[in-house]
């Protein structure tokens, strides 16, 4: 039976390895690293209904400054970025 035959060869396993390996690096960097209020356009008032104590990456009580899990600094909770996801449940 050929190399063909036997499916993904061990090579093409390699070179999807080391391709992937960057793309996961840039993530990891990725995640520890916040994003700049002007970058994702936070302003300190409600959009559309949505504010931050609503969002899934809000850290903090209802109703005082808090931290978010993305972008950088103290956040007001009635704010709002183009990051904004809804908190589950």
């Amino acid at each position: 039976m050929s190399e063909c035959d036997k499916g993904v060869s061990r090579r093409t396993v390699l070179l999807a390895a080391a391709a992937a390996a960057p793309v996961l690096g840039l993530m990891t960097s990725a995640a520890q690293a916040k994003m700049a209020p002007a970058a994702v356009k936070y302003q300190t008032e409600p959009k559309d209904g949505k504010q931050c104590d609503g969002c899934n990456f809000f850290v903090g009580e209802a109703g005082k400054p808090g931290t978010c899990k993305m972008v950088d600094g103290e956040i007001a909770p009635t704010g709002w970025c183009a990051l904004w996801v809804k908190k589950a449940g």
